[in-house]
């Protein structure tokens, strides 16, 4: 089962390369969460796809450099940098992102780790609009 786990994260973020939040959300368990640095879990499908179309939509140019990926049982590891351009400023963040599959080889769960204050001090120098940020 570890060798498909790295597959399906390394197809995962393929998925964001395509920017397909139907393909992201299928992804998951039907339960399955994401949770990342700044809010709080997103679970099941009718909470993930609104959080993967909101971030497909605001930026462009995925790509992600996977410094280490890492399989232990059911769980991978990830260290990467997440690269993306949002109002044709590139952006590079730093995270550490932890996935743990059910046993149909599905995302349970999604945490992402980052320095928050790095991503906001990019997003401000691109001009977005962080006013509302605490609510999304």
């Amino acid at each position: 089962m570890s060798a498909d786990h790295e597959a399906t994260v390394r197809a995962f973020f393929g998925a964001w390369v395509e920017r397909d939040p139907g393909r992201l959300t299928a992804f998951f368990a039907p339960d399955g969460t994401w949770s990342e640095a700044n809010r709080d879990a997103a679970k099941g499908p009718d909470e993930l796809r609104p959080v993967f179309e909101l971030q497909t939509g605001f930026a462009s140019d995925f790509s992600f450099e996977f410094k280490r990926l890492e399989v232990v049982g059911d769980t991978v590891f990830t260290e990467r940098v997440d690269r993306f351009v949002i109002n044709d400023t590139p952006m590079a963040v730093p995270v550490a992102g932890i996935f743990d599959f059910d046993g149909d080889g599905l995302i349970a769960s999604w945490r992402d780790y980052y320095d928050w204050s790095l991503l906001e001090a990019q997003l401000l120098a691109a001009g977005v609009d962080l006013s509302g940020v605490d609510d999304i």
